[in-house]
């Protein structure tokens, strides 16, 4: 990434920018969970683009998307899509990845 690449996401993130995506015409809803014990707490409107620490001023970009699709089965035996959650994540570079 450029020195202005940086300030471009710096920006967007501080400034609390989302994204949204579709699936089937649905919009997603993005999951807040609790750093204790992983439980969902809220839904977000749009999903961040990362999380930015002004007291240490680190930036940290969302590089994956955990997406979970949910469908019903109708009479007819077929699978309709009737919603989908995203949980944006960063994973480190490292041999654990």
């Amino acid at each position: 990434m450029t020195e202005t690449d940086v300030t471009l996401f710096k920006y967007a993130i501080s400034h609390g920018y989302t994204y949204r995506l579709y699936l089937d015409d649905l919009p997603s809803a993005t999951i807040k969970r609790s750093h204790e014990n992983k439980e969902i707490i809220d839904y977000l409107d749009g999903i961040p683009i990362g999380v930015y620490s002004k007291a240490a001023d680190v930036i940290i970009i969302y590089n994956h998307l955990n997406i979970t699709v949910f469908t019903h089965t109708t009479v007819e035996g077929y699978e309709r899509i009737v919603g989908f959650e995203v949980e944006p994540m960063s994973l480190g570079e490292d041999e654990n990845r």
